[in-house]
This record gives structure tokens, sequence and C-alpha cells, in this order.
């Protein structure tokens, strides 16, 4: 009798999605705000705010992104919820760490 293969889980591409644009908007925030820091301390963050503002909004607005699709791959009935609880935790993150940065380079 031959072995049965039980038919494997679907993916959550939602999740997966929401995963990488977490990561990416998590790290591009976090080295945004490095620089601003860096900038604020050295005195050089008055010349180039506006364009840091900018592009870490960019990666804030990518977090936000990863964030939403994280909630929408929890909806999924029969998709293993893992990644799209880890996107939804970063989307959330990104947009907490650039709020934070905003903050302290005040």
């Amino acid at each position: 009798m031959p072995a049965s293969n039980p038919m494997p889980a679907p993916s959550n591409t939602l999740g997966k999605a929401s995963l990488v644009l977490g990561i990416m908007g998590s790290f591009f925030v976090f080295s945004v705000g490095l620089c601003a820091g860096v900038g604020k301390q050295q005195g050089w963050l008055q010349h180039v705010g506006v364009i840091l503002f900018v592009i870490g909004g960019s990666f804030a607005f990518l977090g936000l992104l990863g964030g939403l699709l994280g909630l929408l791959g929890l909806l999924g009935r029969s998709h293993p919820k893992a990644t799209a609880v880890a996107g939804l935790l970063l989307g959330v993150l990104t947009v907490a760490l650039f709020l934070a940065i905003l903050n302290a380079a005040r």
C-alpha cells in the first residue's frame, strides 16, 4: 500500500509579504534614525533634516503597509499565521520607531 502524502498547508503570501516589508521598513527606519541621531549630535541635522524625514517617512509607510498586510494575513482560515503575526508586529514597530525618532530629533 503506497504511503499517502497529506496535502501541504497553503502558504500565507500576505504574511510573507508583510514580513518582508516589516523587516525592510524597520531596518531602514532604524538606519535613517541612526543618521539623524549622529547628525543632531554633530550639528548638521538642520541641513539634511527634510531629506531624512522624507526617506524615513517613506520607509515608515512601507512598514505601515507591512502591518496592514500582516493584519489581512491573519484573516485567512487555513493559512499558517506565524509570518503574518511577525509582519504585523514589525510593521507596528516600524511606525513606532519612526515616531520616536521624530520626537527625539526635535
